[in-house]
């Protein structure tokens, strides 16, 4: 028999936080007399910023180590999950991860029965929103948290590690248990509260459990490319080159029409349209180009190439002009231009109702949690039209 976990993170900001994850149950499981090994995909370079990416975990109470590699060691992808971890729960909009194509569902490789175990402070009704309906039942767990990110490889130790070690026992006590669990943690001197913080976080999870029917989830809307076979390959395939373009408008940028990254964020950029003094930073500054020109002289944004880096927010000097916001905030990807050209009070309606009364931002000091603090009151600056009338 053999457990098969995948840890679902975001390159580079999750890690080493996933990497410990998968590590410490393999050292947990092997402290039970079981076989357990890990392995992950490439996701350490700065350019995947943020990309889903994924750990692996396997465990077997009775295969020896030699049958248990040469099963499960020398693929790109899991064949199915017994648990999958998601440790930003953003991703349940979906995932392009790296060796594969196309935008996949978060619980594609979860079996019946298997369980979906996500960090998040969201309802799970509100996650079914996002996830794709299976043809066969299984189990959907929370364990209540906030995505633990931080730059580059620096591990943010906010015990979200020992939390999530609990939360799988919870979901799939094949794995690892509690007490072992514990017992790992309190072993070399660790400080008592990890040790508590796994078990308070298995007891409540235990209690957010719940079973999710075949017909409970979305019906996917991506289309998932099938690739050609290595016969289906003939001599002299051309692969052609990013179309140039430099001219200024809507869809100007030179873009990769084939590479939209859109699955690379947990938060996207909010524009009040009205405070906007058109100083160009955004789009000057934006490091994929997601900023486009408009005839009118402001910049609207290409959500589907949007990485969620918020440099466009740091950069802006308008209070409240660019506020990034929580990616499950939003249904589409739609041009928030077209809509403020509709109809300006209504965008400006739906983009406070969007942004709503608190800020949440990451600390500069790892390991703190997330800063909330109340929303700025700010005035609409008048129009140029608006100006020239009084």
């Amino acid at each position: 028999m053999i457990k098969r976990v995948e840890i679902n993170y975001r390159g580079i900001y999750q890690k080493t936080l996933a990497r410990r994850i998968g590590s410490d149950l393999v050292l947990i499981a092997s402290r039970l007399g079981k076989v357990a090994f890990s392995n992950g995909r490439y996701s350490d370079a700065p350019e995947r910023d943020g990309i889903p990416c994924k750990y692996f975990v396997f465990v077997s109470p009775d295969l020896p180590e030699e049958e248990l590699e040469a099963e499960c060691g020398a693929k790109l992808d899991i064949d199915v999950a017994d648990v999958s971890i998601v440790l930003d729960d953003t991703m349940v909009k979906g995932v392009e991860p790296w060796a594969w194509h196309g935008v996949r569902p978060i619980n594609e490789k979860v079996s019946a029965d298997g369980c979906l175990l996500v960090v998040t402070r969201r309802e799970p009704t509100q996650l079914l929103a996002f996830i794709a309906a299976k043809p066969h039942p299984y189990r959907l767990a929370t364990l209540e948290g906030d995505a633990s990110l931080s730059g580059l490889w620096v591990f943010k130790d906010d015990l979200t590690h020992e939390r999530v070690l609990g939360a799988v026992a919870a979901v799939d006590p094949g794995i690892v248990t509690i007490d072992a669990v514990a017992d790992y943690l309190a072993d070399e001197g660790r400080e008592p509260r990890r040790a508590e913080a796994a078990r308070t976080a298995h007891a409540a999870t235990v209690q957010r459990i719940r079973p999710v029917a075949p017909d409970a989830g979305i019906s996917w809307t991506y289309a998932i490319p099938e690739l050609p076979a290595w016969d289906a390959f003939g001599e002299g395939v051309a692969v052609p080159g990013v179309e140039r373009r430099s001219e200024l408008g809507p869809g100007g940028q030179a873009r990769n029409a084939g590479f939209p990254r859109g699955t690379t964020k947990t938060e996207r950029p909010v524009v009040r349209f009205d405070l906007c003094t058109r100083c160009t930073l955004c789009w000057l500054e934006c490091p994929d180009g997601c900023f486009d020109p408009t005839a009118d002289e402001y910049y609207d944004v290409a959500y589907a190439y949007c990485t969620g880096c918020g440099k466009c927010a740091a950069v802006c000097p308008v209070k409240e002009c660019i506020v990034m916001v929580d990616e499950l905030r939003f249904e589409d990807t739609a041009s928030p231009w077209a809509a403020y050209r509709r109809d300006p009070a209504a965008y400006l309606a739906w983009a406070e109702g969007k942004k709503g009364p608190e800020r949440r931002s990451y600390a500069h000091i790892t390991g703190t949690g997330v800063e909330v603090r109340p929303a700025p009151a700010v005035r609409a600056r008048r129009t140029r039209k608006e100006v020239a009338t009084r």
